[in-house]
């Protein structure tokens, strides 16, 4: 996987984002207008609670919430606000309800006011606190501005660290839990800064709590840490994380992602097994991705698979039959030793591109099945097309047709020819001895009044 930045990400940002507590300034509002008296009530520092006259506006701002009458709720808390709820604490619910009011509207810039506002009061409970750090972190990821986003969940860490004096400092098992869930959606967000190392340091905090207090990370949380070492190219360290998620959530584009980490490993027939337990459930069909299989099966010397891949593949236009992969196909079957579905195919290809190097496999073909009439001219084809890798192979072929046809001579020329290329020169020497041996034989037995076959009949 190339290492890119990715800007908008919406699918892993929404998993991430519903994965932690849900707009936590936004819950308990019924308890809280319906219930005014438990304010009264709370051991704080000092006490606090909501009066009965900014009381009955909350529960009419309640009321109206509920029934999804949001100008009327705004205008209630817009007038509680400036008349009935005076003090710092009834304010920042107020601020909290009219934050919770625009947030419903949509209107997510007024939101964001509204609950800054609440965390401007000196009042507000530390519980409400954090939960509107969290709310505005969530609102400006809907805006994407991550860097805004990343700085509230920053003090929202802080401020969870500190502990809710209400409960005497004690930090529970569930505070952790939802520790781990702001380092996450706060590696969302560094990764969208790309600040890919402080995305990775609080990834892989958030796994490490979770997996401590034998919990099961959300598949997001892998997923991220997994992209991550991909675009950083810390492959090693991504394997195990993949298998997490092939195990966990087993899906069949985790077993493609592991196939190419794979092959960033060098270990090609781990690779293979993973991509063809893709292919065989049906989740591989893109066209770069059924050349690549086939190329890994060519690869582990299984060229009958790569030809059934590519066969299969062309027919059902998943692979476009152009010269260069009907040039494949045809070298498949060849090296699985199919000269007849070899044939048409490289036919073919050579007709579509007119390339010596085409007729020069297709004249290995002909040769193989026999046909040495046919095999003989596609290696004079691409013998004068040229611009072949290795000619003196293209000679040796054409030596051969013509002695399978009796013409030695012209099988000796050819063998002579391909005798100047160092890399056929040894097997050039000895068909040219064969074809001299040959050719003298059978003048020997036509002089002897013999029928012998002749070269072109």
């Amino acid at each position: 996987m190339p290492a890119r930045r990715i800007r908008s990400s919406a699918l892993l940002l929404l998993v991430l984002m519903f994965a932690t507590t849900p707009w936590p300034a936004l819950a308990g509002h019924k308890e809280s207008a319906a219930k005014p008296g438990k304010y009264a009530s709370a051991p704080t520092r000092r006490r606090q609670a909501v009066g009965q006259r900014c009381a009955k506006k909350l529960e009419a701002a309640q009321r109206a919430i509920t029934a999804e009458g949001w100008p009327q709720a705004q205008q209630v808390l817009t007038l509680a606000g400036e008349k009935y709820c005076t003090s710092s604490f009834e304010k920042s619910q107020v601020w909290n309800y009219l934050g919770y009011v625009h947030f419903s509207q949509q209107h997510y810039r007024r939101a964001i006011a509204a609950y800054l506002r609440l965390l401007d009061e000196p009042a507000a409970e530390h519980k409400m606190q954090v939960g509107t750090y969290n709310t505005v972190a969530q609102l400006y990821f809907q805006l994407e501005d991550y860097a805004s986003a990343a700085q509230f969940l920053e003090r929202l860490l802080k401020a969870s660290a500190v502990g809710d004096p209400q409960a005497g400092g004690v930090h529970r098992a569930d505070t952790q839990i939802a520790d781990a869930k702001t380092r996450a959606l706060l590696a969302q967000a560094y990764y969208q800064l790309d600040r890919k190392k402080a995305a990775q340091a609080n990834i892989e905090q958030a796994i490490s709590a979770y997996q401590h207090r034998d919990k099961r990370p959300p598949e997001a949380w892998w997923s991220l840490q997994s992209l991550l070492y991909f675009e950083q190219e810390q492959y090693r360290q991504a394997l195990p994380v993949l298998k997490q998620l092939i195990v966990h959530y087993p899906r069949y584009r985790y077993w493609h992602q592991l196939g190419g980490l794979y092959g960033q490993l060098g270990k090609n027939i781990e690779r293979l097994v993973a991509t063809e337990l893709v292919y065989l459930a049906g989740a591989l069909n893109k066209e770069r991705e059924l050349l690549s299989l086939a190329y890994l099966y060519l690869g582990a010397n299984t060229p009958y698979r790569a030809g059934v891949t590519l066969e299969t593949a062309i027919k059902q236009k998943e692979i476009e039959a152009t010269a260069k992969h009907l040039e494949l196909l045809g070298q498949a079957w060849q090296q699985a030793g199919e000269g007849l579905k070899a044939r048409p195919v490289l036919e073919q290809a050579a007709a579509l591109s007119g390339e010596g190097k085409i007729y020069a496999q297709l004249a290995a073909v002909y040769l193989d099945i026999g046909d040495n009439t046919r095999a003989e001219a596609a290696a004079e084809n691409a013998l004068q097309k040229g611009q072949l890798k290795r000619p003196g192979a293209v000679q040796l072929v054409l030596g051969n047709a013509q002695l399978n046809l009796h013409c030695y001579d012209k099988a000796v020329a050819a063998f002579e020819r391909a005798g100047k290329y160092k890399a056929s020169v040894v097997n050039a020497r000895q068909w040219l001895n064969y074809a001299r041996a040959e050719g003298e034989r059978e003048a020997d037995l036509r002089a002897a009044g013999a029928e012998i076959t002749a070269c072109g009949t």
